[in-house]
């Protein structure tokens, strides 16, 4: 009686080892929630001091490309300062092409290596070391020059980033506003997996004798010091992995090899008492 009782006992101890391995693995290999939370010391209402825009505005430097439209209430002066547009005759087509690398590329204009662009019929405007913000108005002091009541419009048009690493659509991104955070650079990349280190952002910044690099805390509201929070053309943001991934990843398996296991020893045990 006692041989059967104990042989029962250690046919279930066979059974439950591999289950509360499962479970201990899985325990392990869990991350906290509080990981992939964005800015988790914020508090109700806060007011959150950052560095001045100005401070981390790009530049415009030699190899920029840039869109400029100048018009006014006359057809025949648009004519003369915006032959291409008025050519396809104000269509939608004339705003698309600067929408794409190859169109900006053919169609913008580029800040050549004296800091110039040259505009139609106006020649040379230098805006090299001007802020996106400020080049508008450097082009529409010279616009004035010629047409009254011009309307100036001006854009960057080579503003992208390129985010790569722990986010679901890693990619070349195009911005055609003045600025663009690192936050917005990664919803362009629909956002970070459930791998991603939210503490250990990497931006890597160009710069005339070679790059710069960032690491920033998106778990932290201090991100909003750092210089790399606005980002600049040609950055590239690496969202790291969690030191825990290879872990992760792995106790997936091993949670399915040891539910196969346990299943089949299940069985096994079922068959044995049967008999």
């Amino acid at each position: 009686m006692n041989k059967d009782k104990f042989r029962k006992q250690k046919e279930m101890i066979k059974v439950k080892y591999p289950i509360y391995l499962m479970v201990l693995l899985a325990f392990f290999s869990c991350r906290s929630s509080q990981e992939l939370i964005y800015m988790k010391d914020f508090s109700n209402q806060e007011i959150i001091k950052h560095l001045p825009l100005e401070d981390t505005e790009h530049l415009l430097k030699t190899g920029d490309i840039l869109y400029v439209s100048i018009k006014s209430m006359d057809p025949d002066v648009n004519q003369v300062f915006n032959p291409e547009s008025v050519m396809e005759n104000g269509g939608i087509n004339s705003f698309q092409k600067f929408t794409t690398p190859n169109g900006a590329y053919l169609y913008g204009y580029e800040i050549n290596g004296d800091g110039n662009i040259t505009l139609p019929n106006i020649g040379d405007i230098n805006v090299e070391g001007v802020s996106l913000s400020k080049v508008k108005d450097v082009v529409q002091n010279k616009a004035n020059e010629y047409i009254k009541d011009a309307i100036v419009n001006v854009k960057l048009l080579n503003f992208k980033v390129t985010v790569v690493g722990e986010v679901k659509s890693p990619g070349v991104f195009y911005n055609y506003n003045n600025t663009l955070t690192v936050l917005e650079a990664i919803a362009m990349a629909n956002g970070n997996t459930d791998y991603a280190s939210l503490q250990n952002i990497v931006v890597i910044r160009p710069i005339e004798d070679g790059s710069k690099t960032y690491k920033l805390n998106l778990g932290s509201k201090e991100v909003y010091n750092s210089e790399a929070f606005y980002l600049k053309p040609n950055d590239y943001v690496i969202v790291q992995p969690d030191k825990h991934k290879n872990l992760q990843l792995n106790s997936q398996l091993f949670s399915l090899s040891l539910s196969t296991i346990s299943t089949t020893i299940a069985i096994l045990a079922l068959i044995l008492n049967l008999r």
